[in-house]
């Protein structure tokens, strides 16, 4: 089975809270103590920040960043075991083009296996287009244009994505663990 999975917020452990490594580096550039205003995936409107400061902090410490951020709890290890059964896998993130020489080092460095890496907006029109059967990905925007084509997602439950509606092909997960049994649970239905 063809699995298309996002990068940035379901393979990175970005952290909660305080913690949130895009809030930690927030305070720590604008030496403020920024807090969340919205729960929303859009930073202007989430920190309630000018347009120009998120523009400056982001060509500032985006590369820093992605660069630092960790690994999911047991992503690379259930990737693996996918990847074993004999699920082929696409990586399919919003990163932009020009972070794809630091995205496949990140994923080397966490020793990341993967069959295909895609930088794209369209990830639905790509998740067709490579004839993906599930999708994993934590936005919401996202999730329900991939649900529109049919595919089903396994949606990484965030701050930002509980208002979309409940479906029969969307599934939510806490944490990798919850990704792993949704997916056996998927395939055993399939098999039977």
């Amino acid at each position: 089975m063809n699995i298309g999975i996002d990068i940035d917020g379901v393979i990175t452990h970005e952290k909660k809270g305080k913690e949130n490594i895009w809030l930690r580096s927030l305070n720590n550039y604008f030496e403020e103590n920024i807090k969340r205003k919205k729960d929303v995936y859009d930073f202007s409107e989430a920190y309630d920040l000018p347009l120009e400061d998120l523009r400056e902090f982001l060509n500032n410490k985006i590369h820093e960043i992605y660069s630092n951020v960790g690994i999911a709890p047991n992503a690379k290890k259930i990737i693996d075991q996918l990847i074993n059964d004999g699920h082929t896998i696409y990586l399919i993130t919003a990163r932009h083009e020009k972070f794809r020489p630091l995205t496949i080092k990140w994923l080397a460095q966490h020793n990341v296996n993967y069959d295909y890496l895609y930088h794209d907006h369209d990830k639905a029109e790509l998740a067709v287009d490579k004839n993906i059967k599930l999708f994993i990905e934590d936005n919401q925007a996202n999730s329900k244009d991939i649900l529109n084509k049919n595919i089903p997602v396994i949606l990484v439950n965030k701050y930002h994505n509980q208002d979309l509606k409940d479906s029969d092909i969307l599934y939510r997960a806490d944490n990798w663990n919850d990704i792993e049994e949704i997916i056996d649970e998927l395939i055993a239905n399939i098999k039977s």
